[in-house]
């Protein structure tokens, strides 16, 4: 047929196997080609690796009614388990820390779509090595910002991510705050009191006067980690909270952030890792504690931007449609024409003249 002999068709091909290539596939390896190098140095055998990962949001079985729904959770599930599989694979962190919002629609789902939220999580943010994840809710998992804190919710994500909420490995420990249900955690062994302490939480804390005033008094931390914003920023104050500085963005392509265990007092804004937030900057926040804990440094591993590609497929989709409305049109009139043709050919010689 023509059309399998039509030299646009192939190039149409060829543009939409080039198109899939590079957005599927070669994207993600040139990407980490523009991350920092951020190692640890081989002499220091107290260095700590940790992964952030914030409001990924996976998208939920409401928001968008079916067919469609399927399509649009396969693809934002494609792209989060890519982009984690090549941070992880990049960095080989130990620890895990997930900074909440970890789905869309968590806090209004019954517990069946709860459940199958989760199986969806342990799919995408699969790792195929030993390692330790901390879990943390966000308002989208248990309630809490434009609606009431559910209860049942609360109850679900502490049965499903079974742990307890002060974490320790080597001598670090992860207290798990959380300043939607305003729970700070208790740690009494005093033999642990000089370990590296870092509360993790969903919302930020210490823009909130007096509620880490309280969590300042009771766990004395080191660092603070948080999400929510969508955003990647720090905030730097001394440690008694007397004097606060201006929030710092911290966006660019190779930045990486130096935080010395001194009198200074950090909250550092993970940015969120789906491209369904509204914002092209997204990524993994990535941190070294090294030198027996007396600094840390921390970046972002910037994930390829999604809609830029999701559009090119989409235009070649047009094209494509377009193209064959017209060659269609074309040799319809072209068939008609024949037929008129070969009608002329049977009227008398002397009627045509």
């Amino acid at each position: 047929m023509y059309i399998r002999r039509s030299a646009t068709v192939k190039y149409f091909l060829v543009a939409y196997i080039g198109a899939a290539l590079y957005c599927e596939w070669l994207v993600y390896i040139i990407q980490p080609i523009f991350w920092p190098d951020l190692q640890c140095n081989e002499h220091d055998s107290s260095c700590t690796k940790i992964l952030f990962i914030a409001d990924p949001q996976i998208q939920g079985d409401t928001a968008v009614p079916p067919p469609m729904s399927y399509l649009f959770n396969w693809d934002s599930d494609r792209y989060l388990k890519s982009s984690f599989s090549v941070a992880l694979n990049h960095f080989k962190p130990e620890i895990l820390v997930y900074l909440g919002d970890l789905t869309d629609e968590g806090s209004i789902a019954t517990m069946k779509e709860f459940n199958g939220y989760v199986k969806r999580l342990s799919n995408i943010f699969n790792v195929n090595y030993e390692i330790l994840q901390v879990w943390v809710p966000g308002d989208n998992d248990i309630g809490g910002e434009n609606e009431p804190i559910k209860a049942d919710k609360v109850a679900a994500f502490e049965n499903i991510f079974d742990q307890p909420f002060v974490i320790m490995y080597r001598n670090i420990s992860f207290y798990k705050v959380n300043a939607i249900t305003h729970t700070i955690p208790q740690y009494l062994d005093t033999s642990q009191s000089k370990n590296y302490k870092m509360v993790v939480s969903h919302y930020p804390i210490t823009e909130k006067r007096g509620f880490v005033q309280k969590v300042n008094s009771a766990l004395h931390p080191n660092i603070y980690f948080c999400a929510h914003d969508h955003d990647s920023k720090y905030v730097k104050q001394n440690k008694d909270l007397s004097k606060r500085e201006k929030t710092q963005w911290l966006t660019a392509a190779n930045t990486v952030l130096n935080v010395p265990n001194d009198e200074s007092l950090y909250e550092i804004y993970v940015p969120t890792c789906s491209y369904r937030m509204g914002t092209s900057k997204i990524g993994y926040g990535a941190a070294l504690l090294e030198h027996e804990n007396s600094n840390l440094r921390y970046t972002v591993f910037w994930s390829p931007t999604r809609f830029p590609y999701l559009f090119l497929y989409l235009l070649l989709l047009i094209i494509a449609l377009l193209y064959c409305i017209v060659f269609c049109a074309a040799r319809l009139l072209h068939r008609q024409a024949a037929v008129v043709s070969k009608g002329d050919d049977k009227v008398p010689l002397l009627e045509r003249i």
